[in-house]
């Protein structure tokens, strides 16, 4: 059964500052073997996600590319595009959407697990709740996790 776990930042109002959240738990999955598809709103919202990925780690950085705009595979990958297939990026119980948009995305069911952040804003929080009730209707695993304290 396909899992989603919903983190809620509880102090953080801004998408910098989530995005800061999304490679410390990036960097957690990749560590624990998982293979990483991160969807993002617009090429903008990829290109600054990108820019934060390669100066997350003062001593390293975290393996990525755009997609579709580079043909590497690497294991974090970061895209804007409504349109994915796992099939270039991992074994498939080994593979996590990292979903930042405000939707849910059609390929959703491809995912093992997928990983929704919730900023603490009024809006992001009403599109999470029917982003849940989505989830919930289609009978995923869910998961809350409430985070007070990010970077």
């Amino acid at each position: 059964m396909p899992q989603v776990d919903f983190y809620i930042l509880t102090q953080i109002h801004t998408k910098e500052l989530r995005d800061r959240f999304v490679c410390q738990l990036a960097d957690k999955a990749w560590h624990q073997g998982y293979f990483i598809y991160i969807l993002m709103e617009s090429l903008s919202q990829a290109k600054r996600l990108d820019e934060v990925m390669w100066t997350f780690k003062q001593e390293s950085f975290l393996p990525h590319d755009m997609y579709p705009d580079v043909a590497a595979y690497a294991p974090i990958r970061i895209g804007y595009t409504t349109e994915f297939s796992v099939e270039n990026l991992g074994p498939q119980d080994k593979t996590v959407l990292f979903n930042l948009t405000e939707t849910v995305p059609s390929f959703v069911q491809q995912f093992a697990r997928t990983v929704e952040i919730i900023v603490n804003t009024e809006e992001t929080r009403a599109t999470g709740r029917e982003r849940y009730r989505f989830y919930r209707r289609e009978n995923y695993l869910l998961f809350s996790h409430t985070i007070a304290n990010a970077p």
